[in-house]
């Protein structure tokens, strides 16, 4: 642990509230070396260079000139990320871009035209937890029937919950279940709470969503079910990962109506918050850990890719959907 994998020199655009409790803490723990902390206002930079022992400075173009540095991560406010990655991506340099890395389709495909050397990596955590692994691991494994999504959380006026807040789910169905066909979709927009409900079509597969900013900040949540042909997997908030089988038939008659079936859910995998390990930490099990790994090995050892702009493709079909 008193070792770092990883030896490249990097900067980091940004020191809002997501990149301070969330990425920075990852960076540390990895042994990160980080050059250059970059942000708009002036009077942080003293702050900044006593805390983090780096250079701080309000000009990027300083960051993408210094050849020293190879890789860039960006987490700024949403509507600067196009024009920042654009900058970035015509530099050379390796990227790391929070989402959302830009506002519309459009937008994406501009990215991905000039992303000739596919060096962007997109902070979709979900994609690296190891729930959705697990369970895309045993989506193979099975024929989907359908499956029901909802994100409900509380009013977000100070920016576009479709990109800010919603693409996260959006993501997660793209990365579980493939492109997507647009059924019906019911917008609601009253005082600042969206709810978006819709019906997608995945090939044979159907689901439905409803995102939604109508409820609490207190009691936010997240919610998938996904229905196979031989059980349902629920994932809840991305702390639990369930699974029960279905009953089997005799003479096509279920038995569980028969009496001769009882239910026996199984925990494919929960966060453990009794042992205080890395495994057990929400950082890790929401998909920050991996991302942040991933995008380092990408830079230095040739890692792939899971979610680079081209893979972002999906969600932003689905997103433009739901517009």
């Amino acid at each position: 642990m008193l070792q770092s994998d990883y030896s490249a020199q990097y900067a980091f655009v940004g020191v809002g509230s997501h990149a301070l409790q969330n990425l920075y803490p990852i960076l540390q723990y990895l042994g990160i070396k980080l050059k250059y902390i970059c942000c708009k206002s002036s009077d942080k930079l003293e702050l900044i260079k006593r805390r983090f022992g780096v250079k701080a400075t309000t000009s990027l173009d300083e960051i993408l000139n210094d050849s020293d540095v190879k890789g860039v991560f960006v987490c700024t406010s949403p509507q600067q990320h196009y024009e920042i990655c654009t900058r970035v991506i015509s530099s050379g340099k390796y990227l790391f871009i929070e989402k959302p890395p830009c506002r519309t389709l459009q937008q994406l495909e501009k990215l991905i035209e000039i992303d000739t050397q596919q060096k962007v990596m997109v902070g979709m955590q979900k994609r690296h937890s190891p729930l959705i692994n697990i369970l895309k691991n045993h989506l193979t494994k099975t024929d989907i029937i359908s499956y029901t999504l909802t994100y409900h959380t509380g009013a977000y006026p100070e920016g576009d919950p479709l990109t800010d807040l919603f693409i996260h789910p959006v993501d997660m169905v793209a990365y579980l279940f493939g492109s997507a066909k647009k059924i019906s979709i019911q917008h609601t927009d009253q005082n600042y709470a969206v709810t978006i409900q819709g019906l997608l079509s995945h090939d044979n597969i159907k689901g439905f969503i409803e995102l939604s900013t109508a409820y609490s900040w207190t009691n936010s949540e997240e919610l998938l079910r996904v229905n196979t042909t031989s059980g349902e997997y629920r994932l809840n908030q991305m702390e639990k990962l369930l699974y029960t089988p279905h009953p089997k038939k005799i003479i096509g008659i279920p038995v569980d109506k028969l009496g001769l079936f009882s239910t026996s859910e199984q925990i494919l995998m929960e966060r453990n918050n009794f042992n205080p390990i890395k495994e057990n930490n929400q950082l890790y099990t929401q998909g920050f850990f991996s991302e942040i790994k991933a995008f380092l090995n990408m830079v230095e050892h040739s890692g792939k890719n899971v979610s680079s702009l081209a893979n972002m493709r999906n969600a932003y079909i689905i997103l433009e959907f739901l517009k």
